[in-house]
């Protein structure tokens, strides 16, 4: 059937999505945990990352059904337009995080006492794991866009 001329850059693109959701998973987990960043969502975050597995979801999906350049180049498109969103989500995450990173890991002494409970570390731990499932995320996507979604004819 069709899956067998599915090639490494589909799978790749499909790991992509699973890591992005996986993501958006624990950024879920993180505002909705007690702890530091308890209900300090960031704007758009869930919408732009939701819509660069959604660019890659339709990509593959269209290049399941249809085979012409025209659908190869809308594939492209998405390809490369989903990590470039995923990464803005990305640096809007960061930019919404690290005031609270560095409060709770890099305070002094004193405020470290009762700054670190185990809430707010553990809140700052799923900050970070978030983060850096998206960042591998937009690096698979990244890749991918370098392979072909179908295997060539033999």
């Amino acid at each position: 059937m069709r899956m067998k001329k599915l090639s490494v850059g589909a799978c790749l693109t499909c790991l992509a999505a699973v890591l992005a959701i996986v993501a958006l998973i624990a950024y879920a987990s993180n505002i909705g945990g007690e702890g530091y960043y308890k209900d300090a969502a960031v704007n758009g975050f869930p919408w732009m990352v939701i819509g660069g597995v959604l660019c890659l979801a339709v990509a593959v999906g269209l290049y399941l059904y249809k085979d012409n350049k025209g659908v190869e180049l809308v594939t492209g498109i998405l390809r490369i337009g989903a990590p470039a969103l995923m990464a803005v989500a990305l640096m809007n995450l960061i930019a919404g995080r690290v005031d609270g990173l560095g409060y709770i890991y890099f305070s002094n002494a004193d405020v470290a006492r009762e700054v670190q409970t185990a809430a707010n570390l553990g809140s700052a731990q799923t900050a970070i794991w978030s983060m850096a499932l998206l960042g591998v995320a937009i690096l698979v996507a990244v890749v991918a866009a370098f392979f072909r979604l179908r295997k060539k004819d033999a």
